[in-house]
């Protein structure tokens, strides 16, 4: 989304809005997507500690929902979290 007029990512560097380079933007939502998918698949090996670590970073790099829940799940699974704070909805494009 960007971030100047809140207008949805179109798969362009400028957005075709407001003219905003997203450039930055999209680098770090990449940037993160790749950190979920390392931790679905430490998730698929059993790594519930690595998944834990690549969760919170990929939530610092780019806050999503499906990574909220990647995070709770990876957490829960290590037994870091024995009194959940909260619901934690895991979807399946954050474990597929």
């Amino acid at each position: 989304m960007c971030p100047v007029c809140r207008a949805r990512f179109r798969g362009a560097s400028l957005c075709s809005r407001c003219g905003a380079d997203l450039t930055a933007v999209m680098t770090l939502a990449a940037a993160a997507w790749r950190l979920r998918q390392a931790a679905r698949h430490a998730l698929a090996a059993g790594e519930f500690a690595r998944v834990c670590e690549l969760a919170a970073e990929a939530q610092q790099t780019c806050s999503t929902p499906s990574g909220r829940g990647l995070e709770g799940l990876g957490q829960w699974l290590a037994g870091q979290d024995s009194e959940p704070s909260g619901k934690v909805e895991l979807r399946e494009e954050a474990i597929s």
